[in-house]
C-alpha cells in the first residue's frame, strides 16, 4: 500500500516564507529611497517657486529684492506660491523654511530637513535662483555646496 500523502514539507514552506520576505524588504526600502527622494524634489521646487517669486517681486520693485522680508513673504501667499500657512508656520511636508539674509539686494533662504528618514539632504536658494544642497540632513553645521 503506498502512502499518498500530498503537501507541502516545513522546509519548503519556510523557504517561501523566505522568499517572500526578502521581497517584501527590498520593496519597502525601495518605497521609503523613493518617498526621500520625492520629499526633496518637492523642497526644490518649493525653493524654486520663492526665487520666482522674489525675482517677480524685484521685477515690479525697481530691482529690490524685498522692503523687507514679511513684504515678500506676504507676496509668496498673494501671488500663490505658497499657503497662508508658509508664512505662519514656515514649515511644509517634511521641510522647515528658514529665511536666512533678506535684503533689498537679495535672498538666501533655507529648507531644513524635519525627519532625516525622509530627506538625506537641506537646500539654500540664493539671489538668481542657486539653489545649494547640503551633504547632511543635519541641521547642526550644515555646509552647503553645487549638486
Amino acid at each position: 500500500m503506498k502512502n499518498n500523502k500530498s503537501g507541502f514539507t516545513l522546509v519548503e514552506i519556510m523557504v517561501v516564507v523566505f522568499i517572500i520576505s526578502l521581497l517584501l524588504s527590498i520593496v519597502a526600502l525601495e518605497g521609503i529611497r523613493l518617498r526621500r527622494m520625492a520629499n526633496e524634489m518637492n523642497a526644490q521646487a518649493n525653493l524654486k517657486a520663492i526665487a520666482t517669486s522674489f525675482e517677480v517681486y524685484a521685477a515690479g520693485h525697481d530691482g529690490l529684492y524685498a522692503a523687507s522680508s514679511m513684504d515678500n513673504l506676504q507676496y509668496l501667499v498673494d501671488g500663490k506660491y505658497a499657503t497662508q500657512d508658509f508664512i505662519v508656520l514656515g514649515q511644509v511636508a517634511n521641510f522647515r523654511y528658514q529665511l536666512g539674509l533678506i535684503t533689498p539686494a537679495g535672498y538666501d533662504i533655507r529648507a531644513m530637513a524635519v525627519n532625516p528618514v525622509l530627506a538625506e539632504h537641506n537646500y539654500q536658494i540664493l539671489t538668481g535662483a542657486k539653489i545649494l544642497r547640503s551633504n547632511t540632513s543635519v541641521s547642526s553645521d550644515t555646509e552647503f555646496n553645487n549638486f
